[in-house]
């Protein structure tokens, strides 16, 4: 399957924000939500720095974007995402209704 140079572009993205995780002793993952071909929500893990075990990149990212729009209803946007999500992730992110997932790797943990 080929990928936009857009899809590159925001999966660089979120890559940026693992880059992040890493620089701070996180695991390093990182995601960004896209709404009209712009981002509104960033996020990189911040399990260790908050003492959260919520503090996914998903879950920061799904916040930081309900906050844009003021509303958890994210129907027109998508994930862009450095691991596959997992179980907690992937029901925050059905709830919210987000429309498009993409991940770069399986998590095979």
């Amino acid at each position: 399957m080929m990928f936009s140079e857009e899809s590159h572009k925001f999966m660089f993205a979120a890559l940026q924000e693992a880059e992040v995780a890493a620089e701070e002793g996180e695991v390093p993952i990182g995601a960004i939500i896209i709404y009209k071909n712009r981002i509104i929500g960033r996020g990189y893990n911040q399990v260790e720095k908050l003492k959260d075990p919520t503090a996914h990149a998903e879950m920061i990212a799904i916040t930081a974007a309900a906050n844009y729009l003021n509303s958890w209803r994210l129907n027109d946007c998508e994930l862009y995402v450095t691991l596959e999500p997992c179980i907690m992730c992937t029901g925050a992110l059905l709830v919210s209704r987000v429309k498009s997932i993409y991940f770069s790797i399986f998590d095979y943990s």
